[in-house]
């Protein structure tokens, strides 16, 4: 069961309020290590620009340090976690203690977006305008490579006699026969031999765009504000903590149930867990 809880009652007028502390002074906590600065960035046409950023190790070294604190008071944590789908980043850890019959599990995390930009360097430009050179030369290689394999091609199905089928026809035949089709690629491939250009250039573009990837850097964007479970799946920016309550059916197996009735909670058991989770609240609050 997801804190905070739903409903009147003693647990839940107990147990709320700690949780909203305890997202109150997770989000006043981070809030250093996610400070964006502003940087310097290069657009992928030479335009310089100025953006925010902050860096991902600092929140690393955050986590450990609230994870050490609350390995301390007993709290089974995590290594630091992350994960990305294309440009979106997630960084989190989690923690977990049994109470005799309860079990609590927290999760603390931040989600952000990396957006590349190149370094602020004179060389992106100089790449640039190379590879455009070299987009060009390779028009005109690449065009007379064409002719020359064309006639090479067209030579060669003379031989075998297959000159003047249509298309279609000499798609089925090329699908039945592999050893024609070996054939083909081993003419095209003779004469890519005789344009050694085509090679350098093919060669002098893959470092180039070696260079640039070199150049490349990624800026984190996110937002100083709390956002829930629901917000986070739905990709939205900003840090995230929450808490499941569940009852430890059998201790031997760990088996455990997520569904509890808060009315069911005794009102000694909801004071035990809030003064728990009150511990939590002291322990990011020293960490500011």
């Amino acid at each position: 069961m997801r804190l905070p809880l739903k409903g009147p009652g003693y647990t839940c007028d107990r147990l709320n309020p700690v949780i909203e502390d305890i997202q109150l002074a997770y989000l006043e906590a981070i809030n250093p290590a996610i400070k964006l600065q502003s940087v310097n960035a290069m657009l992928g046409d030479g335009t310089i620009t100025q953006t925010n950023t902050f860096d991902p190790a600092n929140v690393r070294k955050f986590y450990q340090r609230i994870a050490k604190s609350l390995g301390e008071n007993d709290w089974s944590n995590s290594e630091v976690a992350s994960s990305e789908t294309d440009d979106l980043h997630r960084l989190f850890f989690q923690v977990s203690k049994d109470f005799e019959k309860y079990h609590l599990t927290g999760y603390f995390g931040v989600q952000f977006h990396a957006l590349p930009y190149y370094k602020v360097d004179k060389r992106v430009m100089e790449i640039q305008k190379e590879l455009s050179r070299i987009a060009d030369e390779a028009g005109v290689v690449f065009g007379e490579m064409s002719g020359a394999a064309d006639k090479a091609l067209r030579l060669e199905l003379e031989k075998k006699g297959y000159a003047d089928l249509e298309f279609q026809e000499l798609f089925t035949k090329m699908f039945d026969d592999e050893n024609l089709v070996k054939e083909l690629d081993n003419k095209a491939s003779a004469v890519e031999q005789n344009f050694p250009k085509f090679k350098e250039i093919r060669k002098r573009k893959g470092v180039l765009f070696g260079e640039l990837n070199d150049l490349l850097m990624y800026l984190y964007q996110t937002s100083p504000v709390l956002i829930d479970h629901n917000r986070q799946m739905q990709g939205e920016e900003g840090v995230t903590t929450y808490f499941d309550l569940e009852v430890i059916k059998n201790k031997k197996t760990k088996i455990r149930d997520a569904f509890i009735d808060p009315a069911k909670v005794t009102a000694e058991w909801a004071d035990k867990l809030a003064e728990e989770l009150e511990a939590i609240v002291l322990i990011l609050r020293k960490s500011t």
